[in-house]
């Protein structure tokens, strides 16, 4: 089976060219030269538009970063579903909103296709040392087709049961993981003030109850300034949800409002 994987960024290119290594026949797209060359060079094919990956392939991988870019990958014109055959399967990595998620799962249906909904998390580092986690949220005949595909890259697949469930839980974990990001931060802004040597505070906060991968990768890892985009998004569409279904979450605007002096 033919592979298309479309939106080779930061995170889209390792998961890319980790299926490239495993011997798959990938097709992949990104409006950028540079990763199409690259992925060119390591074996895989570039295409030259959305529509001959749709032409070409019975499964696509979408990494890209917003919900517009994903519906105009999608069901815009020219997009996937105006190109590709009865059956595909299209997998969806990138994060965006239920309501988005949602409208996908019901244009897909409509042209005889199936969707994955599949957030991922481990960032750029997850993709390239095989580390990513993958929550994953289908029909069980087709996670089964594209779960060797997840383990390309990480040991880790979360099932959260049907197409949808899993860009809700993507969503719980974002809001999880950027309170943690703001724990940490304000952590070692404390401890530092005081007059704490940096790696003391880390090594406290990382060595006890409140340990954590952020804090255990606090100072190694650096998100910013391309994650604060992602996360305020992110955040934005936690708060839709909350609303939708009448939560509280009054965390969440402090994470807001603070997002780009807390991120690493």
């Amino acid at each position: 089976m033919r592979i298309g994987f479309i939106g080779l960024g930061v995170q889209g290119l390792p998961l890319a060219l980790n299926l490239v290594s495993e011997g798959y026949e990938l097709y992949g797209f990104d409006v950028s030269d540079e990763p199409l060359a690259t992925l060119r060079e390591a074996g895989g094919i570039a295409a030259g538009s959305v529509g001959e990956i749709g032409r070409n392939c019975g499964l696509v991988f979408i990494c890209v970063a917003t919900d517009a870019q994903v519906l105009d990958v999608v069901a815009g014109e020219g997009g996937l579903l105006a190109t590709a055959a009865t059956g595909l399967v299209v997998v969806n990595h990138s994060t965006v909103s239920a309501e988005t998620t949602f409208l996908l799962v019901e244009r897909v249906a409509a042209a005889g296709a199936r969707l994955v909904d599949a957030p991922v998390s481990g960032g750029a580092r997850g993709a390239e040392q095989r580390t990513m986690s993958f929550i994953a949220g289908g029909d069980d005949d087709v996670l089964d087709l594209c779960e060797p595909l997840f383990r390309a890259s990480g040991p880790t697949v979360l099932r959260t049961g049907a197409a949808g469930t899993a860009t809700i839980a993507k969503l719980a974990h974002q809001v999880t993981i950027i309170g943690n990001i703001l724990a940490m931060a304000e952590g070692m802004r404390l401890g530092t003030a005081a007059g704490l040597p940096p790696q003391t505070v880390k090594a406290v906060i990382a060595g006890g109850l409140a340990r954590s991968f952020i804090a255990e990768t606090w100072g190694d890892i650096k998100m910013a300034p391309h994650a604060i985009p992602i996360y305020a998004k992110d955040l934005e569409n936690s708060l839709k949800l909350a609303d939708r279904f009448g939560v509280e979450m009054p965390g969440v605007e402090v994470m807001r409002q603070q997002l780009e002096s807390i991120v690493p």
